[in-house]
């Protein structure tokens, strides 16, 4: 993999004036360091994907009769950082590498520190898309998550990270916005969990006021309630339901729109019952 990917990144304008005033050797040492860092990245976001796209497979050729699998796994730029952040926050020697290698001096503050590896990792995440290792990886996953679609098997996600780097966000004044806390793994034939009820469309459903426990088990619920449903008319359903089709707002999924759901799926295999009778 460390062959087909680019091990030298384009250089920044962030790159140029972390190296100006020092010594030659101290600034090819930060070159060389970032330079690590971003290819560490980006090797940690093929493995990521492609481990997921495995289980996936693996479980395809077993998947019971539920109808659904819930995926306890995020792939974001927060979850991703945070790996990084936990090492050089319990490590002084780790610290100091992850500073140098992102242009920064040993005396840094976390707040700027970490402000600098987010951006580090922004960047190998739209890097990473765009490699063809990533471009492979992708299509493996979607190719994975087809076959799912075709056996009616509805796999269900966490759409973002919740995890222990937002509470540090969160401590050091730090913006955690959409974008860094959204799970890569969030594809048109996934369902998720969403920050806030008005997250998501009708290519990629998202719905909120749900754990990723109740979703999942509101789903095999749904399928025992009418083994015929499609994922795709699965998906629509909830999307009906937690939207506010008079206003045209997207809502947060309460007991009423659980209630609503669940008859909504009723009511669609009443129609198509009388379908077969008129036939």
């Amino acid at each position: 993999l460390a062959r087909q990917l680019p091990t030298t990144p384009s250089e920044s304008p962030r790159e140029r004036t972390a190296t100006d005033g020092r010594a030659p050797d101290t600034a090819k040492q930060a070159l060389e360091g970032r330079a690590k860092l971003r290819l560490a990245l980006i090797n940690r976001l093929h493995r990521g994907l492609t481990e997921v796209t495995t289980k996936l497979a693996n479980f395809l050729a077993n998947p019971g009769r539920q109808g659904v699998v819930t995926l306890p796994v995020v792939l974001s730029e927060s979850s991703v950082a945070h790996e990084w952040w936990k090492s050089a926050s319990a490590v002084p020697d780790d610290r100091q590498y992850l500073a140098t290698s992102l242009g920064e001096p040993p005396s840094v503050d976390d707040a700027s520190l970490l402000r600098a590896l987010r951006a580090e990792v922004h960047a190998a995440f739209a890097e990473f898309q765009r490699t063809p290792p990533g471009v492979e990886a992708r299509k493996g996953y979607d190719e994975v998550l087809q076959k799912y679609e075709a056996a009616r098997i509805q796999p269900v996600i966490s759409g973002h990270d919740a995890g222990p780097l937002v509470q540090e966000c969160a401590r050091l004044g730090l913006p955690c916005e959409r974008e860094f806390t959204r799970s890569l793994l969030v594809s048109p034939w996934m369902l998720a969990i969403s920050q806030s009820p008005d997250e998501g469309s009708a290519k990629e459903v998202m719905v909120a006021g749900l754990s990723l426990a109740q979703l999942g088990a509101l789903v095999g619920h749904l399928r025992r309630l009418n083994p015929l449903l499609t994922n795709a008319q699965l998906r629509t359903l909830l999307l009906n339901a937690s939207t506010d089709l008079k206003q045209a707002l997207r809502k947060a999924m309460g007991q009423q729109e659980v209630e609503r759901v669940q008859e909504l799926a009723r009511q669609l295999l009443r129609l198509r019952a009388m379908e077969h009778l008129v036939v």
